[in-house]
C-alpha cells in the first residue's frame, strides 16, 4: 500500500513538473489565461522556446533602436547607409505551413506583383531595394527568376530581430539613424510603407 501511495505522489509531481510553463519576451511568468487572452485579442502569438516545457508570448511589432552600421555592412550597403536610406528586409524562416499552402503559396505572379510593389515603396519612401534573406532554403525554388534570396549573413538579423521561428516570413525597417520597425510573422505587404512612413518623420 505504502508501495502504491509512493506512485501516485511521484506521478502526481512529474505531471506538475511537466505542464507548459508561459513567459513572456524578458523571460516573465505569464498565466495562461493572459497568454491565451493576449494572443486572442492584440498582436501577439506564442512560439515554443527552447525549453520543450515553455512558450513564449511574442509580441510581433516590436520597434526599437539598434546601431545600424554593422546591419548595413553585413548586406553590402555602406554607401546606402550615407546616402540616408532605409533597409528593407523581408526574412524566411524556412518552409513552413504558413508559407507553404494557401491560395498565394505557389503563385508566381503574386510573387512578382509583391516584389514589384516592395520596390516602388523603396523608392517612394528613401530606402534601399529590398533585401531577401532566409535562415533555411528549403522551399525558395518557387520563387527562382522572381526574387533572388540570400542566407542571413553571419545569422545577424536572426540573432537580433528574428529570434523565434515565427511562421510564413518577416520584416524588419531599418532607418540609417537606428529606429527600427518590424512585424513578426506573416503581414500584409503595404505595413513596410507603413513603417517606413512613421521611420522617416521620427
Amino acid at each position: 500500500m505504502k508501495y502504491f501511495l509512493f506512485l501516485i505522489l511521484l506521478l502526481a509531481s512529474w505531471t506538475s513538473q511537466a505542464q507548459t510553463r508561459y513567459r513572456d519576451e524578458l523571460g516573465r511568468s505569464v498565466s495562461k489565461d493572459e497568454f491565451q487572452n493576449k494572443i486572442l485579442n492584440g498582436p501577439y502569438f506564442g512560439v515554443p522556446s527552447e525549453d520543450p516545457e515553455v512558450m513564449m508570448l511574442i509580441y510581433r511589432m516590436p520597434f526599437g533602436k539598434v546601431e545600424p552600421g554593422p546591419f548595413y555592412e553585413k548586406l553590402g550597403k555602406s554607401e546606402e547607409l550615407k546616402e540616408g536610406k532605409s533597409l528593407i528586409v523581408i526574412f524566411y524562416p524556412g518552409k513552413d505551413e504558413c508559407n507553404s499552402t494557401g491560395d498565394n503559396a505557389n503563385d508566381r505572379r503574386y510573387f512578382q506583383k509583391t516584389h514589384d510593389y516592395l520596390m516602388k515603396v523603396a523608392a517612394k519612401r528613401n530606402a534601399s531595394e529590398p533585401d531577401y534573406i532566409f535562415k533555411n532554403s528549403h522551399g525558395l525554388e518557387k520563387y527562382q527568376g522572381i526574387i533572388s534570396w540570400m542566407p542571413d549573413p553571419d545569422g545577424v538579423f536572426e540573432q537580433e530581430f528574428f529570434k523565434f521561428p515565427y511562421p510564413c516570413r518577416s520584416f524588419v525597417v531599418i532607418h540609417p539613424s537606428g529606429e527600427y520597425r518590424s512585424i513578426l510573422g506573416e503581414f500584409p505587404n503595404n505595413q513596410v510603407d507603413q513603417a517606413l512612413k512613421i521611420l522617416n518623420k521620427n
